[in-house]
């Protein structure tokens, strides 16, 4: 009987290569390969047709499915092209890895131990143990010296031998550098192979990650392992498979055993003998399809530099850095900017996988999985922008579905921005992550649909709501999702609320989202007279009783309400609701003429009645005059004039009774009070564009005039001769036929 350990990197061609090469010598009757043990079962699936690496096994807690780990697998993972030997050869294969059910279990026993207990358990953070192999080597880190001297290695022979020693030496050294939870996992191994062992197997292969090769060849006393493993929690798992992409691959995506260059291991993997020419050939199609002039002159001198520069380093071929130094110099002339452009096509690649549809799944991403595939989005690797117009019916069934996923806090589908005034449209981005897949296992309690698990998640917040802005926020968001029963309980939770509240400012605040599920509702055609009646009520109530919460109040609050004011004016004014303005309109009023009422918010009342042509000059004249009376104090003026001019550069650059009503004021005031004003002034001013700023000052050095043209120019102010000589050519433009 003989124990073959294979010490290998978790991704890596040449890792890989060199695993079936010694599988297929030694012709073994068993495998171990490292491995979660629940995740047996699911082996089979790995010959179905449907499925395509990059994927990986997902385990989760079914009751907190937060509680979750990953193992992704590529073409080039040693491990994949282990499970591919073992079925197609029908070879025993057994996951040998400390189970799950106790590992993740450990993952929660932080929560229950003390500090000095947690910073046992949770190792610290060490540098890569390869990179000091590297440095003795003359490499920069540890990740190039494994590429080098194993990925791109043509001759296998004794190399597991080579890593076996090369990871003995470093942890004799380097002791600190084997974590407690390590130890744990290669107590298990130990074990597992000492059940193997019983079993009279002749040739066992033991494939596992190199650090783990030294502790699984030195075995301890049985007692020794067995009290390691006394006592561990357990929990309850769950596994399935799901799609990875290569993107999740590299070290970014936070996946403690990625790589850097997964596009790279793919080429590697799919043409060893290649020298380069087809690596450098993709780059250079890359670079075309971004309108870049490469020709084969390029590729070629790309080629033979990289080449050139592997033989001065004493490589045995190029590596991706050579390449890379080759695009730069050649291709780039010198500057990699170019090579940042295309490396995440190339280095990264945007590959997605693919799992057969039997394997297990919740009912909840099922369903998910068939909307995707009836509306055609399904997942994929790279980032996709959809523009939707919600008049055309697949359009507006991806809208539906995008929004119960961003209910639900599924953030596949993010909403964007439109171009346009038009609601018609909506703009959408989409990007997956693996991540998204537990997300849809959370919601999966909530129901077996995405519209019965939208529904009711959301249904169980309505009920906790107790603030109308909260609810009205909220009800804005669930419309478009089309849930009318949903809809239904959130509208009766918020005339309950509407009915028992007294609190104006929330009212205030709760009438642009009302205003706009009105609007939204039409759009859609829905019914929403409910919403309706309930908006008007609101508008009476502020009416009724508006003016009381803008009376004696501080800087703070006035600035609060109007900031309210603005929003609910303008939501107000897209209504096509006469009696609703009217009621507006006429708290408005009440705003600038009540006594006490803070001058801030006066001031944008009589601006807000200028506008709508309510009031006349010569009342907007005699207000300014009170408030710039001798009696009041010079905050109350700047108040109210900041309050007066509040985002309103642009229409004293074209309205000149507002500009002289305000640059008289300014010309009349003292230097003291004028500085005593300043600070206010200017920050009203500052909300002003620059462009708006430097009209109003060449406005002002212009003695008001400042070449800017106004509706009071001269009628008769055209040439006549220029007029005859144009008019025929605009009726041809039009096609009107001249007599």
């Amino acid at each position: 009987m003989a124990i073959h350990l294979l010490g290998i990197r978790h991704h890596g061609p040449g890792s890989c290569r060199n695993v079936l090469e010694y599988l297929q010598e030694l012709q073994p009757d068993l495998i171990l390969l490292e491995g979660p043990a629940e995740a047996e079962t699911l082996l089979p699936c790995v010959l179905n047709e449907q499925m395509e690496p990059p994927v990986a096994l997902l385990a989760y807690q079914p009751d907190q499915p937060q509680n979750a780990v990953f193992y992704p697998f590529a073409e080039f993972s040693p491990e994949w092209q282990t499970i591919v030997y073992a079925l197609r050869n029908e070879v025993p294969l057994r996951f040998f890895d400390l189970p799950l059910v106790h590992s993740m279990a450990q993952n929660q026993e932080p929560h229950n131990t003390t500090e000095e207990q947690q910073e046992e358990i949770i190792p610290t953070v060490y540098r890569d143990p390869f990179d000091y192999l590297a440095e003795a080597a003359g490499y920069a880190d540890g990740e190039s010296w494994w590429e080098t001297t194993i990925e791109h290695r043509k001759d296998s022979a004794d190399v597991f031998q080579a890593v076996k020693e090369a990871v003995t030496a470093l942890r004799e050294e380097l002791p600190e550098h084997t974590s407690p939870r390590d130890q744990l996992r290669e107590a298990w191994m130990r074990k597992m192979i000492r059940t193997a062992q019983k079993e009279n197997f002749e040739r066992i292969a033991v494939v596992c990650g190199a650090w783990h090769v030294p502790a699984l060849e030195n075995m301890p006393k049985v007692k020794e392992d067995n009290e390691l493993l006394k006592g561990l929690p357990k929990i309850k798992i769950e596994c399935t498979w799901i799609p990875w992409t290569y993107d999740r691959l590299a070290f970014r995506s936070g996946y403690g055993a990625g790589i850097e260059s997964p596009g790279w291991y793919h080429y590697l993997w799919h043409h060893p003998q290649d020298d380069g020419k087809l690596w450098i050939s993709q780059a250079a199609s890359l670079f075309r399809k971004k309108n870049m002039d490469i020709s084969v002159a390029h590729v070629i001198e790309t080629v033979r530099l990289a080449q050139v520069t592997a033989a001065l380093r004493n490589l045995p071929a190029p590596s991706l850095a050579e390449f890379n130094e080759a695009i730069t110099t050649v291709m780039g002339f010198g500057d990699d900017i170019l090579l940042q452009i295309i490396k995440e096509e190339l280095i990264i690649s945007n590959r997605l996988g693919r799992v057969p549809d039997d394997v297990p799944k919740v009912p909840l991403l099922v369903d998910v999985e068939k909307t995707q595939k009836r509306l055609r989005v399904p997942f994929t690797a790279e980032i996709k922008e959809l523009t939707l117009d919600l008049r055309k019916p697949n359009d507006l069934d991806r809208s539906i579905f995008f929004h119960r996923l961003h209910l639900l806090d599924i953030d596949w589908a993010i909403p964007g921005g439109t171009d346009g005034k038009g609601t018609f449209k909506e703009k959408w981005t989409l990007y997956h992550k693996p991540e998204q897949i537990i997300s849809i296992i959370e919601k999966a309690i909530w129901g077996n649909t995405l519209e019965e698990a939208t529904q009711k998640f959301l249904l169980k917040q309505t009920k906790e709501i107790r603030h109308i802005p909260e609810l009205t926020r909220l009800l804005d968001r669930v419309i478009p999702a089309n849930l009318p029963d949903l809809v239904e309980a959130m509208t009766m939770q918020l005339d309950r609320l509407s009915a028992a509240s007294t609190d104006i400012i929330e009212m205030m605040e709760a009438v642009p989202d009302l205003v706009n599920i009105v609007r939204y509702g039409n759009v859609r055609n829905l019914d929403f007279s409910k919403v309706g009646d309930m908006l008007q009520a609101m508008i009476a109530r502020i009416l009724a009783g508006g003016v009381l919460v803008c009376i004696n109040i501080d800087e703070e609050a006035a600035t609060d309400i109007l900031n309210k004011l603005v929003s609910t004016d303008y939501a107000v004014s897209t209504l096509n609701d006469p009696e609703l303005n009217r009621m507006w309109l006429e708290f408005i009023r009440q705003v600038r003429t009540s006594v006490n009422v803070h001058p801030l918010l006066s001031g944008y009342a009589t601006r807000l009645l200028n506008d709508k042509g309510d009031i006349s000059a010569e009342e907007a004249q005699n207000t300014l005059s009170y408030y710039s009376s001798i009696g009041n104090a010079p905050a109350d003026m700047a108040y109210w004039f900041e309050g007066f001019l509040r985002s309103s550069g642009s229409i004293l650059l074209l309205d000149d009774n507002l500009w002289n009503l305000v640059n008289n004021w300014v010309c009349s005031q003292e230097k003291e009070t004028f500085m005593e004003l300043l600070p206010i002034l200017k920050r009203t001013f500052s909300e002003f564009s620059p462009a708006e700023r430097r009209k109003l000052g060449e406005k002002a050095k212009a003695g008001g005039a400042g070449g800017i043209q106004t509706a009071t120019a001269s009628a008769t102010s055209h040439n006549e001769e220029e007029a005859v000589r144009v008019i025929p050519l605009i009726h041809r433009l039009l096609g009107i036929e001249t007599k």
